[in-house]
């Protein structure tokens, strides 16, 4: 059964195309610097991964927009919830 309350616009527009890409290149570099910050890697800071998170929400929301679709982006929750522990402190696996 196709889902109506979300259909696919017919064709995607340039503006959509362009944040479509830009938000996969932010969710790319949060999901970078969460490996390397679990594994203890680098030096990833706190800042860092804040500022990707958040682009890739506020692009998301925006994307919706501009497809003309509802959102639900998530909450100030989701910006600063605890980060992962590093590698160390997690433990044997």
């Amino acid at each position: 059964m196709p889902d109506t309350l979300l259909p696919d616009p017919a064709e995607p527009s340039p503006a959509a195309a362009v944040l479509r890409r830009e938000r996969t290149r932010w969710i790319r570099r949060e999901a970078d610097l969460n490996q390397r910050h679990a594994a203890g890697l680098g030096n990833v800071t706190g800042a860092a991964r804040i500022e990707a998170r958040t682009a890739h929400l506020v692009l998301t929301y925006a994307l919706s927009v501009v497809e003309g679709r509802s959102s639900s982006v998530g909450s100030f929750d989701d910006l600063v919830r605890p980060n992962p522990p590093a590698r160390e402190a997690a433990g044997p696996s």
